[in-house]
Order: structure tokens, then C-alpha cells, then sequence
């Protein structure tokens, strides 16, 4: 598990968000469901070793590596190519999405290793994931 190198919360971009949901649901939401919530993807082979591209209306994009894929608990992306002129700093980053179910609620923990305040695109990366991942999963997950 990716877990032990993500501990770096000065470093790295991390956000934790709690909703009334399955895990289930949020993980359904974190692989077939990223266009709902994220933007439209692409070449998606939701399985460990598999791939997707994501699109943004604006002509950017990323294609990741799907690194591990546990169903309803932990999902690992590798950034490994996207627009050349637009965010290469996230090329050879780690995603890492942790999901805890309890009782009725579903703890979603989010780390960006290498989305840290040291690199250019910061400031907009980070904002642009607290509205991504507060607003537009946890709804998303919330009426599902």
C-alpha cells in the first residue's frame, strides 16, 4: 500500500471530506463514475494496471496508471502523460484515494503526492480540487 509514503501533509495536497454514502458508492463514483463528477474520460480500463485519459473542456488533459485498485477501500493513480503546455508538473505524480466506510457515512481521504506549494501550478491545482472534491463528488456521492 501507498499508504506509508503519504504522509507528508506540508508537502503534499491532501483533503478528507466525510458523506452520507457506501463506500460502495464513493468507489463506483472514484472509477466508472469519474465523468459525473470530474470530467469526461476516456480510454478507461478500471482495473489495476489499466488506464484513462480525462478531458477538460478548456483542451487539457492526463492520462494515469491505474496502480492499485482495492473495490470499495483504495485506488492509486500515476500520472503519465498530459498537455504539454498545461500542468506537466503533475506528470510522475501519485493520487491516492482511501475510502472507510462507518455506519452511515463514508470518510474519503485524498492525497496528491507532488501537488505540493513548491510547484507553479499549486495555488489553482489545490483550489480546483477543494471545489472538485467538496462540492462535486461529495454531492455526487450524496445522491446516488
Amino acid at each position: 500500500m501507498l499508504n506509508n509514503t503519504v504522509t507528508h501533509p506540508n508537502t503534499n495536497y491532501h483533503k478528507q471530506i466525510e458523506a452520507s454514502s457506501t463506500a460502495k458508492t464513493v468507489f463506483n463514483a472514484l472509477t466508472d463514475g469519474i465523468n459525473l463528477w470530474w470530467s469526461n474520460t476516456s480510454n478507461s480500463v478500471q482495473k489495476e494496471g489499466g488506464h484513462f485519459t480525462i478531458h477538460f473542456e478548456n483542451g487539457h488533459w492526463w492520462t494515469f496508471k491505474i496502480l492499485e485498485f482495492t473495490p470499495n477501500h483504495d485506488i492509486v493513480w500515476k500520472c503519465i502523460d498530459g498537455e504539454p503546455d498545461f500542468n506537466k508538473e503533475w506528470i510522475g505524480q501519485i493520487l491516492h484515494w482511501e475510502i472507510i466506510e462507518d455506519n452511515s457515512k463514508t470518510i474519503i481521504k485524498f492525497h496528491q503526492v507532488g501537488l505540493s506549494p513548491k510547484i507553479e501550478c499549486y495555488k489553482v491545482c489545490s483550489t480546483t480540487w477543494d471545489k472538485f472534491i467538496t462540492d462535486r463528488l461529495k454531492k455526487h456521492v450524496e445522491t446516488r
